[in-house]
């Protein structure tokens, strides 16, 4: 396969020559060059291949913490709690997404390419962020009432109480935007895992003292959530101590930052508008069937955008030998997804059944839609944040705009009549446009063929590895005579 990579990429270069090498942040007057003994030694291939292995390891065990809270939320608080639990939940994730000005894109580009600028990004970007972090706290506070308009009282209470959190998500996202660039991979997936793993903890205790409620569940969302910020903060203080801001570098990194941003508030919508504007129009329940499902056509799109977000930095650290760390991460993306995928659609019905229980039976059309469409968003994630390392954020966002064109004009247009199938519908078309665009638009970048896309079948044939190994382990072996039976 790397042959076959190398090849697409040689004879993009015997095309046009070699492409410049992307702009440093130095090259940029950000700051002087770092001296050689305090830049980062450069990563063999083979650290990316164990950074990306614990990473799938560490973000499978994370679902599975997340597949078990969900059980436990369906069976214990039912289709209405659940939605109730998703709509108060959404709000402040999406408005943290909407006004985090791409900080974290930035800081993890910047700080790949000069590892000695992490304390100053820390301190001015915080000096930058608490501002924004109370207009949105008071936006969400405002877009309320009518975000949850088709909700309960309490629902809408809870939601109130819990908006300020968006201070933390904010904060978050700067602080493991750092920890990415400090190519401290093992670290950030730790970071990723403590959160829903503490959060489950909290869940069974409450579960076990009968204490738990939509009110209990998003007040532990928020203690855990903090914790974890509180805990890498103090990380990235130790280690770097507390710079004075350095405003110069906030205005270069900025620009980055704005740049990635229309493509952060593109996949926003496209990924969320769904989840932010059902509870607005449709009941609880309805909310609690189609959060289930999204839910479960979304692992792809997890362990993808895991791998998505260690490789940017690994990439941009590369320069123009990125591309073909992009290609196999796509490679292993398209076959995983097209193998597990497949699985999933077949066993759908079953699985949710036996799983969350048969008052959730209406989740399985839904998700049967919703798969095909969120494999290709995955793939779309890796080629994405390819974009970013060639530093295109710009052209990463309009990769997005597609997408969201066709998320806000259906769901507005089909909403109110189709409701959640609508919703679906409309969700796994927007999330193939962003695909098909994305792909295009990388092509163009790196000059590859369009077969440089398709993963060889020796990829295929490692996703299915793992199937293989369990029916041997699992089922039966025929007897010689059984054998000659069926013609072997």
């Amino acid at each position: 396969m790397r042959k076959r990579i190398a090849f697409f990429l040689k004879k993009a270069k015997a095309k046009h020559g070699d492409e410049p090498r992307l702009p440093t942040p130095e090259a940029s007057g950000v700051s002087g060059k770092p001296p050689a003994a305090t830049s980062p030694a450069p990563r063999t291939q083979g650290n990316f291949a164990r950074d990306g292995a614990a990473t799938i390891a560490m973000t499978l065990l994370t679902l599975s913490v997340g597949l078990l809270t969900g059980m436990l939320i369906a069976r214990t608080l039912g289709p209405e709690g659940r939605g109730a639990l998703t709509a108060v939940l959404t709000v402040p994730q999406v408005l943290g997404w909407l006004f985090g000005m791409g900080c974290g894109k930035a800081v993890t580009y910047f700080l790949s390419r000069d590892g000695t600028i992490a304390g100053r990004l820390f301190t001015t970007w915080v000096v930058m962020l608490l501002p924004v972090a109370a207009i949105a706290v008071v936006a969400g506070e405002l877009m309320l009432p009518a975000l949850l308009s088709a909700q309960s009282e309490e629902t809408l209470q809870i939601a109130r109480i819990y908006v300020p959190i968006i201070v933390v998500a904010l904060l978050s996202e700067l602080v493991l935007g750092i920890v990415l660039g400090e190519q401290r991979f093992f670290y950030f997936n730790v970071l990723n895992f403590v959160q829903p793993a503490g959060t489950a903890a909290i869940y069974l205790v409450l579960w076990l003292h009968g204490d738990f409620t939509v009110r209990n569940a998003v007040f532990a969302q928020g203690f855990m959530s903090s914790l974890v910020l509180v805990a890498a903060s103090a990380g990235v203080l130790k280690r770097h101590g507390l710079a004075r801001p350095d405003f110069r570098l906030g205005r270069a990194t900025l620009w980055y930052a704005l740049r990635t941003h229309g493509e952060i508030v593109s996949g926003v919508v496209t990924q969320r508008l769904d989840l932010l504007i059902i509870p607005a129009f449709l009941t609880a329940a309805s909310v609690g069937y189609y959060a289930l499902a999204t839910s479960l056509a979304w692992l792809f799109v997890s362990v993808s955008g895991a791998l998505a977000t260690i490789v940017m930095p690994a990439a941009a650290k590369r320069g123009e030998r990125g591309r073909e760390l992009i290609l196999k991460t796509l490679h292993f993306t398209v076959a995983l997804g097209l193998v597990t995928g497949g699985g999933l659609f077949v066993l759908a019905d079953h699985a949710i059944r036996i799983v969350y229980g048969e008052d959730f039976a209406e989740s399985v059309l839904l998700l049967r839609i919703l798969l095909p469409g969120a494999v290709l968003y995955a793939a779309a994630g890796i080629l994405l944040n390819g974009l970013y390392a060639e530093n295109r954020p710009f052209t990463a966002t309009l990769a997005q705009s597609l997408g969201m064109i066709v998320t806000v004009v259906g769901l507005f247009l089909f909403l109110p009549v189709g409701g959640v199938l609508a919703a679906a519908i409309i969700s796994t078309t927007a999330y193939t446009l962003v695909f098909l665009t994305t792909a295009m638009q990388y092509r163009r970048a790196a000059d590859l063929d369009w077969s440089a896309f398709w993963p060889p079948a020796s990829t295929f044939k490692a996703a299915l590895e793992p199937v293989r190994s369990m029916l041997h382990r699992h089922l039966p072996a025929r007897s010689p005579a059984r054998a000659e039976e069926m013609g072997d």
